[in-house]
């Protein structure tokens, strides 16, 4: 078995500044493209590919970031003076938030997830994992967070 590569270093301002601009409501490609210092989006991909803590970190930002601009499209409709051109900015904003997150979708979107277990973890490994999302769905909870557990690393074969 080949040493897992290392994880990519990555300044923790950086990531900070990025999870910080997220969670205000700017998506990654305006954080990446216009301020000074930034990686590229394609960098920051990678950073979550290997690393699935600050994944889940950006996912959570994320989030907030959504209901962010949520309370500020519903303002500015309100505040607008055109009422045509409030409701196409308006539905502009849902539309899009409506794709980037199930909490705004009008029809959440269905997840396929596959998990490759060992045939004596199956049935505790789906309960565990049906436990929690009934506990997130109970708490009325719409975060993006995943619910499925990790396959054991190098675990190919659902069959054990």
């Amino acid at each position: 078995m080949a040493p897992e590569e290392p994880l990519p270093a990555y300044p923790p301002a950086v990531v900070a500044h990025v999870i910080a601009q997220l969670a205000e409501g700017r998506s990654l490609s305006d954080i990446c493209g216009h301020d000074p210092g930034m990686p590229t989006r394609q960098t920051v991909g990678n950073w979550q590919r290997a690393d699935a803590e600050l994944a889940a970190q950006i996912r959570e930002a994320r989030e907030e970031g959504f209901y962010i601009r949520a309370e500020r499209a519903v303002e500015a409709a309100k505040n607008a003076t055109d009422a045509n051109l409030a409701r196409l900015a308006f539905d502009a904003e849902r539309w899009y938030l409506g794709k980037l997150s199930n909490a705004f979708a009008e029809k959440p979107i269905a997840i396929d997830a596959r998990v490759l277990i060992g045939h004596e973890d199956a049935f505790a490994s789906v309960a565990e994992a049906l436990d929690r999302a009934a506990a997130t769905i109970a708490g009325g909870g719409s975060s993006t967070q995943l619910v499925a557990p990790q396959s054991p690393p190098g675990s190919t074969d659902a069959g054990g």
